[in-house]
């Protein structure tokens, strides 16, 4: 079994090989032996073949015209690890844009979604530091390009774009969830 660790900046990513019979507890007992704060990493085993992922996909279905929202894992393999996460962020960035599509307001050049309530909450690299994010608003131009708009959680009242590739690998989905199965 592998753990794939990645600090909460996805600045630093590491692959350590580790026993297959390791339980969660002896999995962070070895990572904090080893020099990590388990306050600032993510982390996941896997087997040492596949990296385990969610995929959406949004549609109309054609013989009667309802929207369709299906969702399946996959598996990636044979990756390198910071190529997966690059491919894992620009498919929850289809996503997102193809949910807004979808579901979003028709706008000028695309498709936009205003949160209202509980909004969802992504961790992003914001103003060089790793943070919690609360997401506002999220807008797909006609090419899929996004403008998130969102606010530090801990630090409210300076909404400001957050860059979609700033948000880590996997919080995406916490987005695209809100906006409809």
């Amino acid at each position: 079994m592998k753990i794939i660790v990645m600090d909460s900046a996805n600045v630093r990513i590491d692959v350590l090989n580790v026993a297959d019979h390791m339980l969660e507890d002896e999995i962070e007992l070895f990572l904090s032996k080893h020099g990590y704060s388990l306050n600032n990493i993510s982390w996941m085993a896997a087997p040492i073949d596949f990296v385990p992922v969610q995929f959406h996909e949004y549609d109309t279905d054609k013989e009667n015209g309802e929207e369709v929202h299906v969702t399946r894992s996959g598996r990636l393999k044979d990756f390198s690890i910071y190529d997966s996460v690059q491919e894992v962020k620009h498919r929850e960035q289809e996503e997102l844009a193809a949910a807004l599509k979808l579901h979003g307001e028709k706008v000028d050049d695309g498709y936009e979604w205003h949160f209202e309530g509980e909004c969802p909450i992504v961790a992003a690299y914001d103003y060089d530091e790793p943070c919690d994010v609360v997401i506002l608003s999220v807008r797909a131009n006609k090419d899929g390009g996004l403008t998130i708009i969102g606010d530090e959680k801990n630090d409210r009242g300076n909404e400001h774009e957050i860059e979609a590739d700033d948000i880590f690998a996997g919080h995406m989905d916490f987005i695209t969830s809100e906006i409809g199965d």
